[in-house]
C-alpha cells in the first residue's frame, strides 16, 4: 500500500499532466487562445478530476482494508466539476495576452486554475467518503515538507478534521492531499478550533490578525 506522501505525489502527477495539456493551449493570439481553452480545459479538467478521484477511491479502500474497522463500506469517486469558476478563470488566464502578450503570466494563471479544480476531486473524493463512512473518523491533510506555513498549521502533528462542516481549504498551486482516519487507528491530537475556522472558510481580516505567522494568499476553498 502506499504511503500517504506517495499518494501526495501521485496526485502532483495528475494535476501537473492537465495543467501541462492546459498551457499547450495558451499562444500570443487572445482571442484564438480564448477559444482553444474553452474548447480543451474543460475536458481536460473533466478527465483528470476522474483520475485524481480514482487515486482517492483506491486509497481510501486500501488503507481502509489495512485497518479492517468493523463495518462494511466502500468508497465512492466525487467529481463536482464547477463550470462556471472554470470559465471565469479561463477569462481571467487570457487576460495578459491582451495587449502585452504576456504568454508566461497567461500560462502561469492557467495552471493555477486547472491545478486546483483537478485536484479538488481527490479531495472531495476522500473528505465526502470520510463524512458517509460510518467507520470513519475523519481524515488528516498531507503536505510536502516545503508546503507553506498556512498548510503546515492545518496539518499540525497529523490533526484529524472529524466535523462534518470541515472542508478542505486550498491556495493556488496547493500540493496538499488527504488521507483517511477509522475506527481502531490512533487519532492522535483532533484539529484546534482555529484550524477548523481555518478550514471552513475564506480567512476575514480578524483571522489574519489571530494568524499573524501564517500569511498566504487568498484561500480558496476546494
Amino acid at each position: 500500500m502506499l504511503s500517504p506522501d506517495q499518494v501526495r505525489r501521485a496526485l502532483v502527477v495528475v494535476t501537473t499532466v492537465a495543467v501541462t495539456k492546459a498551457q499547450a493551449e495558451i499562444d500570443s493570439d487572445p482571442r484564438a487562445t480564448r477559444a482553444r481553452l474553452r474548447e480543451a480545459v474543460p475536458q481536460v479538467v473533466a478527465d483528470y478530476s476522474l483520475g485524481a478521484a480514482a487515486l482517492a477511491v483506491d486509497y481510501y479502500d486500501e488503507r481502509r482494508e489495512a485497518v479492517r474497522p468493523p463495518r462494511q463500506y466502500r468508497a465512492e469517486p466525487v467529481v463536482d466539476l464547477r463550470v462556471e469558476r472554470l470559465r471565469r478563470g479561463l477569462l481571467w488566464s487570457v487576460e495578459p495576452l491582451w495587449g502585452a502578450s504576456d504568454v508566461a503570466l497567461s500560462r502561469a494563471r492557467i495552471a493555477e486554475v486547472v491545478q486546483l479544480e483537478t485536484a479538488r476531486a481527490y479531495r472531495q473524493t476522500i473528505t465526502t467518503n470520510a463524512q458517509r463512512d460510518p467507520s470513519s473518523l475523519g481524515w488528516r491533510r498531507v503536505t510536502s515538507g516545503s508546503g507553506c506555513k498556512f498548510c503546515q498549521m492545518l496539518a499540525s502533528r497529523g490533526a484529524v478534521y472529524r466535523a462534518d462542516t470541515a472542508r478542505f481549504a486550498a491556495h493556488s498551486n496547493c500540493s496538499c492531499s488527504a488521507s483517511p482516519v477509522f475506527e481502531g487507528e490512533d487519532v492522535g491530537e483532533p484539529a484546534s478550533a482555529l484550524q477548523y475556522e481555518a478550514s471552513q472558510k475564506r480567512r476575514s481580516e480578524a483571522d489574519r490578525k489571530r494568524l499573524p505567522a501564517y500569511p498566504v494568499p487568498a484561500i480558496r476553498m476546494g
